[in-house]
């Protein structure tokens, strides 16, 4: 079910092979809030399923023909004066044919890759792991409950059992704030503070936007090399050493008004629907 996709693990949008680029901020961004507001407390479910279900029921009562809306069980021609395209010769003009240089490629910038980082989890995925557990009766309804300090997942299972996880805490290790109207979460972790944006609109979405960036330098043959391809996703980052040397993640000096524009081109968010 994706209802546990909710700030527990994004691995479900990820479409790119790299793991995110972990930045840790010298300090959260904005102003401090105690908790949230009456315009984002409120019960949600992840907007893709509304979608996925009015996508569902047209397609079960209607076709879609090029310009042309007919009834699945009207009893007339689907000729539209043109002929249907190949679904292998559209894989091959998109370019999605095998291709065992790509391959051999990403073999070995995957080579060079371990040899210089091992970046660390982002911590939203790891909140993960407080609903993985073995022998839980299977899932058939979720949603995220946000109240006044915290974030809940609560679930009907198989059986008809309720259930409910706490899956943020407002505390200081995560701390709540305010910045140019939109909400942040600020997770504080021993390399400093890594940020969650989030943001309401019409009353009735809320998307949680993740600081996640894959498009740095995996071929690196350096680490000067890699933290240079780093400078298009946020300016000054330092990176980050672990014990056997290997880079764990960037530093980064907050500057909230580059944050906010930065953010807008983050490769990954979740969108969220109100309900009653």
């Amino acid at each position: 079910m994706r209802y546990f996709l909710f700030f527990i693990s994004f691995s479900f949008l990820v479409t790119s092979c790299k793991p995110p680029l972990p930045v840790y901020f010298d300090k959260p961004i904005g102003t401090q809030v105690q908790g949230f507001d009456t315009a984002v407390i409120g019960n949600y479910i992840p907007l893709e399923d509304v979608l996925d279900k009015g996508a569902k029921e047209f397609s079960e009562k209607y076709i879609v023909k090029y310009d042309k809306i007919v009834p699945r069980n009207a009893d007339i021609s689907l000729d539209m004066n043109g002929t249907n395209v190949n679904y292998n010769d559209v894989k091959a003009i998109m370019g999605t044919t095998a291709d065992s240089t790509k391959k051999d490629n990403a073999k070995s910038c995957d080579s060079l890759f371990k040899s210089l980082c091992a970046f660390n989890e982002l911590t939203s995925a790891k909140l993960g792991s407080i609903l993985d557990k073995k022998g839980q009766a299977k899932t058939v309804a979720g949603m995220v409950k946000i109240t006044y300090d915290r974030v809940l997942f609560i679930s009907l299972d198989s059986a008809g059992k309720n259930r409910r996880d706490t899956l943020l805490l407002l505390g200081p290790a995560l701390m709540l704030t305010k910045y140019s109207d939109k909400y942040f979460l600020n997770f504080k972790t021993p390399f400093g503070w890594e940020i969650l944006q989030m943001d309401i609109w019409e009353n009735k979405f809320l998307s949680a936007r993740l600081f996640y960036f894959t498009n740095y330098n995996d071929c690196a043959a350096t680490e000067a090399e890699l933290t240079s391809s780093t400078q298009t996703i946020y300016p000054g980052l330092k990176p980050i050493q672990n014990a056997e040397k290997k880079v764990v993640g960037f530093k980064a000096m907050l500057d909230p008004k580059i944050l906010l524009e930065k953010f807008k081109r983050s490769e990954e968010s979740v969108l969220l629907y109100r309900i009653k």
